[in-house]
């Protein structure tokens, strides 16, 4: 512990506003990546002759302009909003109510960001839990 402290909390060159994430929104290339599968997908295979890969990419492009209207539009991201909106939620809590710990901010919002549950019995570090 006095290590991560002394580097990394207290330290000069890694100072926490540098590396916390603490107030910023998840941001991942999962998007990219399945609209990748989904076009290797489409195109059933990795060799496909010219001509039909340009159609293939031509009937993308027509998608993609649709998607960015619906997106503009706030017609396609609600999914995203509402976990956004709880993620903010859990962090006005943690900022304004004395009694909610960093070991519960934690719990919560790996919950909603898909890297939880994280028990109850972990470890507070001093901080006393409701």
């Amino acid at each position: 512990m006095a290590y991560v402290n002394r580097t990394w909390i207290n330290g000069n060159l890694w100072r926490p506003e540098n590396w916390s994430v603490f107030r910023e929104t998840v941001r991942t290339n999962n998007d990219v990546e399945g609209w990748h599968r989904g076009l290797n997908n489409r195109a059933n295979g990795s060799k496909l002759p010219f001509y039909v890969m340009v159609s293939l990419l031509r009937t993308e492009a027509d998608d993609v302009t649709l998607t960015v209207r619906l997106v503009t539009e706030q017609m396609v991201t609600r999914n995203h909003r509402m976990q956004y909106k709880k993620i903010y939620e859990i962090w006005d809590r943690y900022e304004n109510e004395d009694e909610y710990t960093t070991s519960r901010l934690l719990r919560e919002s790996s919950n909603l960001v898909g890297t939880g549950p994280i028990p109850a019995n972990i470890e507070d570090h001093g901080e006393a839990e409701e």
